[in-house]
Parts: structure tokens; C-alpha cells; sequence
């Protein structure tokens, strides 16, 4: 299997997870996090609306999926927000304490996997900072 299609393969996978728990999340609520706590409806409102964030970013990494050279802009601001969403996480874990263990360990992999995602589409599109694939001067 080439490098582009294992790429491919792996923002497939990941586009379902998101998609599945996004949809989850939508539908069950914040009763889905470990413990099932009981929240505001503030919290809940909030929560779901997130979901539906969350889902909509499974969306734009099945698009990306299908053909990643022609959606750079796309897949670094759909790992550049999951990075930012590990920040966030990381923030609450100074601010509040420590979550879940689950949700401690997805702070590891969103500070992780996205720099990883960023730097495996570099090497298989050979992309130029600018977003240009090099020799062809071709816009991404």
C-alpha cells in the first residue's frame, strides 16, 4: 500500500470516529462522558452544540479523505483545530484539575496527532510551506 493511500486510509478512520461520536454525542448528550454527570442545561446546550461542531469537522476529513492534495487548506485547519481544541483541554487540566483519565489521554493526542498528520501529508504531497506543490506551481 503507497503512503498516500495508507493517508487516506487513516483520515477515512478518523473521519468515521468523528462522525460516529459527533452523531452520539448529538443524540445522547452529555450522559455519553465517563460517570454520566448530571449538567445544566446551559452545559448541555453548550455540549451538543460542540457535537455538531465536532461532527461537522468528521465532514471536512471525509472530503479530505477522498482526495488530500486537493484539500490542504482544509486538512491543516482541521488538525490545527484539533490541536487547539488539546490547548483547551490542556487550559481546563490547569484551571480546574484533572478530567477523566480518557479525557486526559485525548490531550495527549490531540498535541500529538495533529503535528504528526501535518508532518506525514507534507512528506506524501511534498507540499511547500506556502501550500504549493513544489516543482509544479500548482496552488493546493
Amino acid at each position: 500500500m503507497s503512503s498516500r493511500r495508507a493517508l487516506q486510509g487513516v483520515l477515512a478512520l478518523l473521519a468515521v470516529f468523528v462522525l460516529v461520536t459527533g452523531l452520539l454525542e448529538i443524540v445522547v448528550g452529555p450522559s455519553l462522558l465517563p460517570g454520566a454527570p448530571r449538567v445544566s442545561t446551559t452545559v448541555d446546550s453548550n455540549y451538543r452544540f460542540f457535537a455538531g461542531i465536532w461532527c461537522a469537522l468528521g465532514v471536512v476529513l471525509l472530503a479530505v479523505a477522498r482526495r488530500p492534495a486537493e484539500h490542504a487548506t482544509a486538512f491543516r485547519a482541521a488538525f490545527g483545530a484539533v490541536f487547539l481544541g488539546g490547548v483547551a483541554r490542556g487550559v481546563s487540566y490547569l484551571d480546574v484539575g484533572a478530567p477523566h483519565p480518557l479525557h486526559t489521554a485525548f490531550i495527549g493526542v490531540e498535541l500529538l496527532l495533529p503535528p504528526m498528520m501535518l508532518l506525514w501529508y507534507a512528506r506524501v504531497h511534498r507540499t511547500a510551506p506556502a501550500g504549493t506543490l513544489r516543482g509544479e506551481g500548482e496552488r493546493l
